[in-house]
């Protein structure tokens, strides 16, 4: 697994106990390739995907990640068409009024609906930006997140993804930790057959 680098964005410990509370999660452009295996989120109930990206999705929409979810809100891109396979078939699939093969897909063969309103839930507001030259244009996009409130997307964006860092070095510490611990273990043994053979009477 490739290790995630900082961008030394500080982690705000009010978004950590949310996200690590909430029964509705919230996670907004994600395109991370690696996810640590520390990472899980048993509380929640209800994941919203906001333009993510096909392999970020991929990587994270996992039973392993998200054992207790019934309902994933799906703003996002399309996707593998046998990704549902993944969870309980009475997980709840919605998907925004948009006319878009993935989400036409689930809808007809029964596994998700589509809503007109969803986007109005997630998305509170949406300002476009222009590029250098004029043509280049990007979006820059406030969420409204469940019990948080409303918050620019970009920074939601990067505190999730300093908390997958944080949990990835915590994993490392945890394992330089346990390395230190065998080595003791190890050197005590040695010890003691060292200890033994010297009381044999050869």
């Amino acid at each position: 697994m490739s290790k995630l680098l900082s961008f030394q964005k500080k982690l705000s410990t009010e978004f950590v106990k949310h996200i690590e509370s909430t029964k509705d999660l919230c996670i907004y452009k994600f395109s991370v390739f690696s996810i640590p295996q520390s990472v899980i989120f048993p509380n929640a109930r209800y994941l919203t995907l906001i333009n993510c990206s096909k392999t970020g999705i991929s990587n994270i929409l996992n039973p392993d990640i998200f054992p207790n979810i019934n309902t994933i809100n799906y703003l996002s891109t399309n996707s593998d068409k046998d990704l549902h396979t993944r969870f309980p078939s009475d997980v709840k699939w919605v998907f925004p009024d948009k006319n878009y093969d993935f989400y036409n897909f689930m809808v007809e063969l029964g596994y998700g609906k589509k809503d007109s309103n969803i986007i109005k839930e997630y998305i509170h507001n949406k300002r476009i930006l222009d590029g250098k030259n004029g043509f280049d244009i990007s979006y820059e996009v406030d969420i409204n997140v469940p019990n948080y409130g409303i918050v620019n997307g970009a920074w939601w964006q990067s505190q999730f993804y300093e908390y997958l860092v944080s949990m990835q070095n915590k994993g490392v510490i945890k394992k330089e930790e346990d390395v230190k611990q065998e080595e003791e273990e190890s050197q005590l043994q040695k010890n003691k057959v060292v200890n033994e053979l010297d009381s044999i009477d050869f």
